[in-house]
């Protein structure tokens, strides 16, 4: 966890709500109520049985430990977020910790619905919108699905390229972008894991991150999926940029993030199940 001397320009309410993350993220408690959402969901025998029983060893305990379920429940807890944006939703896992944890959170769902994706059955939105409906009964803000690859659809979401007769083909997400809120208090970054994947992924949202809101970041590992022959894909790959020195490796993006954003403090863990880092902008 980083710390540094903040500016007199910090906002109030984000100096808030970065303290009230850092009192709750790790909570034993919040950790076995993300446990127990997760216990409600669908089976996955291949990925979940590790994840809840590392909750509930690190809360038996009383260690204060989070990953990326537990670290979203605590900052919803802690913010009470009015908007969520998350790219790379699968089944849902992320996403019912916030809306479990914030019932009148408008979200928005990102994802391109790889199947077999962590060697499990990815059946969509459909899937994905029931298992909510079970899980956080109690969730009454709208919850949209933006289908496609999010390196084509967040600029049209956002609105921030020209219009031609390809996005206007995508009525769905250009009209659910004009009516969206420009900044969100919650922003998930888990999609695409190639380097420049996920820098175009960043790059698109970041602008987005209201003040006081918080942008978490998964599998910050020392590699990244190009070396596994993995590349990006955008039909707009000929306006974006990257970082001249970008290396295959997620956990170089954050280190860079973190020396090129001003006004954001950080929160990070490596020594969970998966490496995570959070940037809270506080200007």
């Amino acid at each position: 966890m980083t710390s540094s001397v903040l500016s007199p320009a910090v906002s109030a309410s984000a100096q808030r709500n970065l303290d009230a993350i850092r009192d709750v993220i790790g909570s034993p408690a919040l950790n076995n109520a993300t446990a127990d959402t997760l216990e409600l969901l669908a089976p996955d025998d291949v990925n979940k049985p590790r994840l809840i029983e590392w909750l509930r060893e690190g809360a038996a305990r009383d260690e204060r430990r989070f990953e990326i379920r537990s670290a979203l429940r605590a900052i919803a807890h802690a913010t009470q977020p009015r908007s969520y944006l998350e790219i790379g939703t699968r089944r849902g896992w992320s996403l019912a910790q916030v809306l479990a944890e914030s019932p009148e959170v408008q979200a928005y769902s990102f994802d391109w619905w790889t199947q077999n994706y962590g060697g499990v059955e990815n059946p969509g939105p459909g899937f994905v919108r029931d298992e909510m409906r079970r899980v956080a009964p109690n969730h009454r803000g709208a919850l949209h699905f933006l289908s496609g690859n999010s390196h084509d659809t967040l600029p049209v979401f956002f609105q921030e390229v020209q219009l031609g007769a390809v996005e206007l083909e995508e009525e769905q997400i250009l009209r659910t972008g004009e009516a969206a809120p420009r900044m969100f208090d919650l922003i998930t970054v888990d999609g695409d894991h190639t380097a420049l994947g996920t820098w175009w992924d960043l790059a698109d949202v970041l602008p987005h991150v209201a003040v006081g809101g918080a942008l978490v970041f998964d599998d910050l590992l020392d590699s990244s999926d190009e070396l596994l022959g993995d590349s990006p894909s955008s039909r707009y790959a000929h306006i974006r940029t990257h970082p001249e020195e970008l290396r295959p490796s997620l956990r170089w993006l954050w280190e860079h993030l973190k020396s090129v954003l001003d006004g954001w403090e950080f929160i990070e863990s490596f020594d969970s199940i998966v490496p995570i880092g959070i940037a809270v902008r506080m200007r």
